[in-house]
């Protein structure tokens, strides 16, 4: 009585006087040092001292949890509460577990604050809490004991084990689990009713070939376990994943250095060529989250805030520059392209920017250019030059009289008209190719 006396002075006085929380000290057993007359209402009226009594009294029978486990987690843990989730006959009540210490600063049992939950819990499978995305019904439901021998089980449980659920109950889920990867499903068990956390997981299962979204959730009567048929979700999973690293490869082979940018003009990601175009460029690393008007070359800041809005309001934007590689002190020529990044719902969200170099193009054009210049001039100087002489000697041969010319001079004469016309047939030519090339 004496100790019970001490613990009872050291109870804040707040928590003692609350109408509102439940209050308790334990020890480690869960036995009752002290109680505040709210959690004296979860016992039985027909006590008459409650140091007498236990915690785990209070519980709803079938529900009954290792207290002694849990108090033992509290002490190896003095400066932090543990909370967990007790059903007190039809009232579920969030339980604070925390060492009390008196004044010196000595262990004096565990502090419980209970705060009761806004609805009541009722056994069944509509009414229990579950994640948002799990449905007891239609997905395959089952309760476990703190034995591991399962004491419930709905028709989709009956299907995916191919047993009645007379015949499951009472068994351990290891002796009827069919998958072959059980290790892995022990482990999250164990995890979640040590943990008293909720332990998600996927895994494949090889009974039919199915996927699976494993939900095992902690209750005070052992777990609940819902597995949640995700395989169509698995399958979109991987077909994205399999465009996603198709088009990573297409980005990554493509000859444009790309930048993805969003609409806060920040980088959201790079190919291998435009990483290190920025090394080479600007002598720096650069990173997801970065500024992208950092890595934009000499004179092209202005360029870009040109057409920015034109880029956001979902136009494509081209054109070639020359811009000033720092790192060499000369201009080199580029293909800047800029153009929207639209999300799944047509929702411009960014924009991409692709630039190349183009300088050897550039450089090779001017010399096609240049060649092609001085071709036309030749052509036409032959066009005019040669043309006008040689209309006269057309003109001359005209003139002269065939039947004045011996038998020899007429021979030569009939070889050198057809060879005059000849030279001017291909002048024509020549004069035609300068104007197709015009």
């Amino acid at each position: 009585m004496l100790k019970v006396k001490e613990i009872e002075a050291i109870v804040p006085a707040f928590f003692k006087n609350s109408d509102l929380i439940y209050v308790c000290v334990l020890d480690i057993e869960g036995q009752v040092y002290y109680a505040s007359k709210k959690f004296e209402q979860l016992f039985d009226t027909s006590f008459t001292e409650i140091f007498e009594k236990n915690f785990s009294e209070t519980l709803k029978k079938g529900f009954q949890a290792d207290i002694h486990d849990l108090l033992m987690s509290v002490i190896e843990k003095p400066n932090h509460n543990t909370q967990v989730e007790f059903l007190h006959g039809n009232s579920l009540i969030k339980w604070e577990f925390s060492v009390l210490k008196n004044e010196e600063g000595d262990f004096s049992g565990i502090l419980g604050l209970g705060h009761p939950k806004s609805n009541h819990y009722q056994i069944g499978h509509n009414e229990s809490s579950f994640p948002k995305s799990v449905n007891p019904i239609t997905d395959i439901y089952m309760q476990l004991d703190h034995s591991w021998e399962i004491v419930s089980a709905n028709d989709e449980a009956e299907n995916y084990f191919n047993q009645k659920e007379e015949n499951l109950l009472g068994k351990s889920i290891w002796q009827i689990y069919p998958d072959q990867n059980i290790y892995k499903y022990a482990l999250e068990f164990k995890k979640a009713k040590e943990s008293k956390t909720l332990r998600v997981f996927e895994d494949f299962s090889t009974v039919n070939g199915r996927w699976y979204k494993v939900y095992v959730i902690p209750r005070p009567a052992g777990l609940d376990i819902v597995l949640k048929d995700i395989s169509e979700v698995q399958k979109l999973s991987q077909e994205y994943k399999q465009v996603n690293f198709t088009l990573q490869t297409i980005i990554e082979n493509a000859e444009e250095n790309i930048f993805f940018v969003g609409k806060d003009l920040r980088i959201l990601g790079f190919n291998s060529k435009a990483e290190k175009l920025v090394k080479c460029h600007f002598s720096k690393s650069m990173k997801i989250g970065d500024k992208f008007l950092s890595y934009l070359m000499e004179g092209m800041d202005e360029e870009f805030l040109k057409h920015v809005e034109k880029i956001f309001e979902g136009h494509r934007i081209d054109f070639e520059k020359d811009v000033l590689q720092q790192k060499y002190g000369e201009k080199i020529w580029f293909s800047h392209k800029f153009f929207p990044l639209v999300s799944s719902d047509q929702k411009i969200i960014g924009f991409v920017y692709a630039c190349k170099d183009i300088h050897e193009e550039k450089i090779n054009s001017h010399k096609l250019h240049h060649q092609n210049r001085l071709m036309r001039e030749i052509l036409h100087t032959q066009s005019t030059t040669l043309r006008s002489p040689l209309s006269s000697i057309l003109g001359l041969l005209e003139l002269i009289d065939k039947n004045q010319l011996d038998k020899e001079n007429k021979k030569y004469f009939s070889y050198l008209k057809p060879l005059a016309q000849e030279l001017d047939q291909t002048i024509r030519n020549n004069s035609k190719q300068v104007s197709d090339l015009d």
